[in-house]
This record gives structure tokens, C-alpha cells and sequence, in this order.
């Protein structure tokens, strides 16, 4: 919210990629949003969000093109959807294309590499992100985003958030608030990304 907030929403076209609940819709319109879509694959989604947003689109990420016009998105957040995509080429071209140049880019994804996850496989356990959904099929560390990013011309901006002390329990509420290159650890990765001019 913070960032979203810092990077500014009132009178911006946002688009909201796979917006489960609405909640960050809901959140753009409280900010001020001029105009709001949704993009999922799931008809479900799209028909509990069809109130917080004015247009929607069914689409494969990795097949399908948005139906936003080139240059025409101020704000884009994709939350937990990278580690879905087998092949995120097409989305991330698309992202660029539709976004404005000098645009922002909101990303989180589960980090493979958290604290959590490298205790459970020194304990001989796959990392939580592996265990945890079995549609995630994508497995990303902070550096490996910032290559996925460079051929689009997107350059990360990783930001610290915390990360869980459990490694048996990952959704338990004992975590540690992180901090520059401890972010690493956190549980998911929160990356912004301007595209380019």
C-alpha cells in the first residue's frame, strides 16, 4: 500500500493482473483511481471484481495479448502471479507495451530462497513456495528476476518487507522485519519497476 501510495493513484490508469479478491482494486478507487481493469484468466475472478473496476479481460498471460492500448497504463500490479506462469516472455513484453514510459510496475512473488525455505532444506524439505500451491511453477531468487527483467528493459527495485522465523509453520505471526540486503530472506519478494522511455 505504501508504495502504491508513494508512487501516487489519484487520476493514474491502473491495471490490477490477477486481482483475486478486489482488494487492490478496491484500494486503487479509495486512492483516487481514474480508471480501473482487471485482468485474470479465471471467469470467477473477473466476476467478483466487475464492480471495483471498469473493464475487465479474460486472458492467458502467456498466450493471449491485453487489450490495453500501447502507452496507455500509468500503474501496473501483478501480486503472486509470476510464479504461475511457465513462460512469462509474452506478459512481461505486454506489461511494457501497455505501460507508459516512466510508468510503474508493482510485483510480489514467493521468494524461493527466504529464511523459511533454506532452513527447510537444510532440514531436507523442499522451500515452502514449492510446497505451498501446486499451480507455482516458477522459482525465483532476486537475482534471477533481475535477468528475467533486463531484456525488457526493466531494472528491480527490491524492497524489504519481513520474513517468518518458522519453518514448520510459514503463516505463522513470528517474523522479523528485514532491511537492505537481508531481504533476501524475506518470504516474497516486492519489486517496482519504471518503464523505461
Amino acid at each position: 500500500m505504501r508504495l502504491l501510495k508513494q508512487n501516487g493513484i489519484e487520476g493514474k490508469v491502473c491495471l490490477d493482473i490477477g486481482p483475486g479478491t478486489g482488494r487492490w482494486l478496491d484500494f486503487m478507487r479509495q486512492n483516487g483511481a481514474e480508471h480501473l481493469s482487471a485482468v485474470d484468466i479465471s471467469s470467477e475472478v473477473l466476476t467478483r471484481c466487475a464492480e471495483l473496476c471498469d473493464q475487465l479481460q479474460k486472458c492467458d498471460l502467456e498466450k493471449d495479448s491485453l487489450a490495453q492500448d500501447t502507452d496507455s497504463v500509468d500503474v501496473v500490479i501483478a501480486i503472486e502471479v509470476l510464479e504461475h506462469l511457465q513462460n512469462p516472455s509474452m506478459f512481461l513484453s505486454e506489461i511494457v507495451r501497455v505501460t507508459k514510459p516512466g510508468g510503474i510496475v508493482l510485483m510480489t512473488l514467493p521468494n524461493v530462497t527466504s529464511f523459511i525455505s533454506r532452513i527447510r532444506m537444510m532440514l531436507g524439505m523442499l522451500p515452502v513456495v514449492m510446497v505451498s500451491d501446486p499451480t507455482h511453477v516458477g522459482f525465483y531468487r532476486q537475482k534471477d528476476l533481475v535477468s528475467l527483467m533486463a531484456p525488457f528493459g526493466l531494472m528491480p527495485e527490491f524492497h524489504a518487507t519481513s520474513f517468518s522465523l518458522n519453518p514448520m509453520k510459514p503463516k505463522s505471526r513470528i517474523r522479523l522485519p528485514s532491511f537492505g540486503k537481508l531481504s533476501n530472506l524475506d518470504d516474497s519478494h516486492v519489486l517496482t519497476m519504471r518503464v523505461p522511455r
